[in-house]
């Protein structure tokens, strides 16, 4: 028992060395801290998966605390908030055996609320609000856009993005679903990422079905065509409640439906032969372009609602 207790001690010191470590690459190396990032959580959820959550808890209180050392309190705290909740509900989802779409949603459910909960404290600390960090970025771009008059003409910038006020208030509207789409997304790439760090340590993870494989629930289909009607309702009778829940759902079904019509694509793609690398390039091209995107998003629609590839009741050959 007690070399048990000493073992547990001192593998839950290390990780959370390890996490403080990741944690300053992401703040302070921008290139490196974009990997850095998705590792956030692996410390404290090897902690809970070898130990179970109480020690998964302490080793992310103590990196936490080290934190201290290299940056202002309140940062330190938001981090924390982040990877803690974020690291142990994925730890612990994966220790009680749930399927590799329960762990993301669980992770995305945690990192969510780390994202309130760090809103909420830089409010209660420092007394920024979603609208001052809003204006810091608004004010970064224009510093941008002044800095590139030189060379790409005057207003070139300021031009592609439209009047900055408009656009901040655009992304007002919009914050509630881009944040529930942010932690889903960042919740995904955590697992993939995890997925594989975990193997090494001794841990199999499920995989998710191949992308080209994927098909969402009917109710999404549903789901996006009653938030478009909603948008239209909302905006036709000046319902400004009805019009921003509208504008929230549409924007994240149409990201789903976004995602459907792209699996369709590389399904087909990939039977064709074509390389995955430029697959996934066009796929990333049809994202960015304008009115293609759209007509991507409608296909995904109709692949989500008539299971063009019957994956839901028939077998497919994994691609």
């Amino acid at each position: 028992m007690q070399r048990q207790m000493t073992r547990a001690l001192v593998e839950s010191a290390l990780l959370a060395a390890i996490g403080v470590v990741l944690v300053l690459i992401g703040y302070y190396a921008p290139i490196l801290g974009t990997i850095a990032m998705f590792l956030w959580p692996l410390p404290s959820a090897i902690a809970v998966l070898r130990h179970g959550p109480r020690w998964g808890l302490l080793s992310s209180i103590v990196t936490g605390l080290a934190l201290l050392l290299f940056m202002d309190w309140f940062t330190a705290l938001g981090l924390w908030v982040l990877f803690a909740l974020t690291g142990i509900t994925f730890g612990y989802a994966i220790r009680k055996g749930y399927s590799s779409l329960t762990v993301i949603l669980l992770t995305s459910v945690a990192f969510l609320v780390g994202v309130l909960v760090s809103f909420l404290s830089l409010y209660v600390m420092a007394g920024f609000t979603p609208s001052d960090l809003l204006d810091n970025y608004i004010n970064a771009i224009k510093s941008a856009s002044e800095m590139s008059e030189k060379v790409l003409g005057p207003g070139a910038i300021e031009n592609q993005f439209g009047d900055f006020e408009d656009m901040k208030q655009q992304l007002l509207r919009i914050m509630p679903g881009a944040v529930l789409v942010s932690a889903l997304f960042q919740s995904y790439l955590n697992f993939e990422v995890g997925r594989r760090v975990l193997v090494k340590v001794g841990y199999d993870l499920e995989p998710l079905p191949p992308f080209s494989q994927w098909i969402f629930p009917e109710y999404v289909g549903f789901g996006a065509i009653m938030s478009f009607v909603a948008l239209v309702l909302g905006q036709q009778y000046a319902v400004d409640v009805l019009s921003r829940i509208g504008e929230n759902a549409f924007f994240m079904f149409s990201l789903i439906l976004f995602i459907q019509g792209a699996s369709l694509i590389s399904y087909y793609l990939l039977r064709a032969r074509f390389p995955r690398l430029l697959v996934g390039a066009l796929i990333v091209y049809l994202y960015f372009a304008q009115g293609i995107n759209t007509i991507v998003m409608l296909v995904g629609l109709t692949d989500v609602l008539f299971d063009l590839r019957h994956l839901r009741y028939g077998w497919l050959d994994e691609i």
